[in-house]
């Protein structure tokens, strides 16, 4: 798992607190595998402790594990009323080993987004009912949680570590040969994720797919291309749309693009480019996608550069009469 990759101190550390009965504030940088580590740390602890879906622990909600994650509401009514009935409940029922505590968990995460007046509402539940709930909070500094929290919760760092050491096994973990990376190459993509290991598991994943589709040898300038590429999930879609001849599929993702800031030219560019590293190259493919950049191209020259044009020549592309001439139907 890329997030114990140089975090083995940690992920120790951190299975031993599951003995204690103390509640947990882990920091590190954005990308360095928080959420990940403590979600692997749920589930070690669900399974060893038989407690059901032990799959899904750090996933989502369950009866004995809450979510706290930013995108839900966590203002002070959501503590006082859902978090306080949750954490006041009676302790989980014990299964095999009757000696092994099991406790009611809640898991926080980007606490800096936290709300502080929802941060002292918590202050008293956590020390009155820490016998039956343990609260884990996921941050990036110990600035995130205010003082009375973090007195009550033991704070585990995570690691900072030289990549270079660690580059082979980042690529046995995306199942990439050792010999291909030269050090211009690994130095290039590290700059790239800027320590975010996250992003460095992406790229590693992304040349990968490249290289299985392409079948070309990896260059230094192919991963600088690899690298200064746009989100490639956002463009995959449409190039999959429109040689799959889906219409319906190929506008909504269009849609989606153009409401992530996209210019026309810079969609062109992007799709571009994309097609390049992922298409199959294919008569039909290729085809396709020249004849709809060829219409986009000729749209933009003549200024007519909205989204409803670009739906417009998705249409045209994937019903012009010339392809059934061709035979690509």
């Amino acid at each position: 798992m890329a997030h114990l990759i140089g975090q083995a101190s940690v992920w120790t550390q951190l299975q031993q607190l599951l003995e204690t009965s103390c509640h947990i504030f882990l920091t590190g940088s954005a990308g360095s595998g928080k959420t990940a580590i403590i979600k692997s740390l749920l589930q070690h602890y669900a399974t060893t402790r038989k407690r059901s879906d032990s799959s899904l622990w750090g996933e989502e909600s369950m009866d004995e594990c809450m979510l706290l994650s930013p995108d839900q509401d966590r203002g002070i009514q959501t503590i006082r009323n859902y978090v306080t009935l949750f954490i006041r409940q009676m302790a989980p029922p014990q299964s095999g080993d009757a000696s092994v505590s099991a406790w009611r968990w809640v898991l926080v995460d980007d606490a800096d987004t936290f709300p502080h007046i929802s941060q002292q509402a918590l202050r008293r539940p956590m020390e009155t009912y820490s016998h039956i709930t343990r609260f884990i909070f996921i941050g990036s500094s110990t600035e995130d949680l205010i003082p009375a929290l973090r007195s009550r919760c033991i704070h585990v760092t995570m690691n900072t570590f030289d990549q270079y050491e660690y580059r082979n096994d980042f690529l046995r973990l995306v199942a990439l040969p050792e010999p291909v990376f030269t050090e211009q190459i690994w130095s290039w993509i590290l700059n790239t994720s800027q320590n975010n290991i996250s992003d460095l598991i992406r790229i590693l994943m992304l040349i990968k797919n490249i290289l299985e589709v392409s079948g070309q040898p990896l260059t230094e300038s192919l991963v600088q291309t690899i690298c200064s590429t746009p989100f490639h999930v956002d463009f995959l879609p449409l190039l999959n749309s429109l040689t799959q001849r889906d219409y319906v599929g190929g506008v909504y993702t269009l849609l989606k693009i153009w409401k992530r800031g996209y210019t026309f030219e810079d969609i062109l560019e992007c799709f571009q480019t994309i097609h390049g590293l992922f298409g199959e190259n294919t008569m039909k493919q290729n085809t396709l996608v020249h004849l709809f950049l060829i219409n986009a191209w000729i749209a933009y020259c003549k200024g007519n550069t909205s989204i409803l044009s670009l739906q417009n020549i998705l249409y045209k592309t994937l019903n012009d009469p010339s392809l059934k001439i061709m035979g690509i139907s």
